[in-house]
């Protein structure tokens, strides 16, 4: 999808003859024209794509498969182009998460030439082609532009106070949210590749009780599921690439049912480039560099949630990075109950040693590949590998927690 432009140099019929009533007569024909085309040129590349489809994981505007597409530009100019000159809705910035408003607000003083204190707007900045340091700017603003502000900051507050957080006291990684969720919209106008044309998104609710929910971006609409969060949150994973996306959560009584479904759209495509198990679309569970965490169930030993991992690659896609160890936290206490073997080295049994029953021991965590490390009254930490995934290690251990 291109926006037009029109350039015309009307100037040089000057040299050719052209009395200056047709010249100016030809000046509005074609600057008209011009601002047409420019104007419309969004919304003529949504209208030339064919009617609404429905697919799998990767929907063209003609409803076949495709790879994903190189056409998006390779950086984001801006967050919001209109905010200096336009008044802002609900429509435009209420599913936005919580980086991106900042960016959004701050975005408007730079266009001014603001010279920001924290580095990292500093470099964010830098890099616009369009940013140009005044050290002279004393932080006027346009009624719009105060406008803009005021709404932005009314939003970042919102946003604070819907809070991700853990939601069990045994264990930090098991999180829910609090607070009021009814300034997120359902349907939004958002520039999602950062070419410069809104798109227009909508979570369409299921028609029927067992139904799912549709998810429309322009003239794609993909079935993307059923008890989902009846709102759309729209993210930057990656503050340096021209993307946001789409990120739905599926919610569920039972939390090892809750994932997040994240979603680009390149101009061309609309494609799910990841489900990850548990809420993942706050903006506390993403640093803005391309890494999510998202927080997997397991029944291992015993119930917990590890913390995984996820970062983007070249294609847009999220996949989990590799750890050496993930954390329970806090730890849970454990008292022995039958003998066990442990090791300081869980790849070598050499310096293996028994630990009794009565003994005191903490579970910190383990590595994915069936080893648990322990720590012992002493403070030494130690590994246990587990056997069979049926094992039930209630038998061996007093304190574990197990719930469904």
């Amino acid at each position: 999808m291109v926006c037009l432009c029109a350039i015309i140099n009307l100037n040089s019929y000057d040299k050719v003859g052209v009395n200056k009533m047709d010249l100016q007569k030809y000046r509005l024909i074609y600057g008209g024209l011009a601002l047409s085309l420019i104007v419309s040129g969004c919304a003529y590349a949504g209208k030339e794509k064919a009617a609404e489809r429905v697919a799998g994981n990767l929907v063209t505007a003609r409803g076949t498969t495709a790879a994903p597409s190189t056409v998006a530009v390779a950086t984001r100019e801006y967050i919001l182009k209109d905010s200096s000159n336009t008044v802002l809705s609900p429509e435009k910035i209420g599913s936005l998460d919580n980086r991106i408003l900042m960016l959004a607000r701050n975005e408007i003083f730079a266009r001014h030439g603001y010279i920001f204190k924290q580095k990292d707007l500093q470099d964010y900045f830098a890099a616009k082609p369009w940013y140009h340091a005044d050290s002279a700017y004393k932080e006027h603003l346009s009624p719009t532009e105060k406008q803009n502000v005021a709404l932005l900051r009314n939003y970042e507050a919102k946003y604070a106070d819907y809070k991700l957080e853990p939601s069990h006291t045994d264990d930090v990684h098991l999180r829910g949210y609090k607070g009021d969720s009814s300034f997120k919209q359902k349907k939004m106008n958002v520039d999602l590749n950062g070419d410069g044309c809104e798109e227009g998104i909508q979570l369409i609710p299921p028609e029927t009780e067992l139904g799912n929910f549709k998810l429309k971006v322009n003239n794609i609409t993909m079935e993307v599921g059923s008890e989902l969060l009846p709102y759309l949150d729209i993210v930057d994973l990656d503050i340096d690439d021209p993307y946001f996306e789409i990120a739905l959560q599926m919610d569920s009584q039972m939390v090892f049912l809750r994932s997040t479904s994240f979603f680009a759209y390149d101009g061309e495509t609309l494609r799910q480039i990841a489900e990850l198990p548990g809420f993942s679309a706050h903006s506390s569970m993403f640093d803005g560099q391309g890494r999510v965490v998202s927080a997997e169930e397991s029944n291992n030993f015993q119930t917990w949630f590890r913390d995984l991992v996820f970062s983007l690659d070249a294609e847009h896609s999220l996949h989990e990075e590799q750890q050496d160890f993930y954390p329970m936290e806090p730890s849970t206490p454990l008292t022995i109950k039958k003998e066990i073997a442990v090791q300081f080295n869980k790849d070598d049994t050499n310096d293996a040693f028994l630990l009794e029953p009565g003994d005191n021991v903490k579970f910190l965590g383990d590595d994915k590949l069936g080893h648990i490390k322990l720590q012992t009254s002493m403070g030494k930490e130690v590994w246990y590998t587990t056997g069979d995934e049926y094992v039930d290690y209630s038998s061996f251990f007093d304190g574990l927690i197990l719930y469904d």
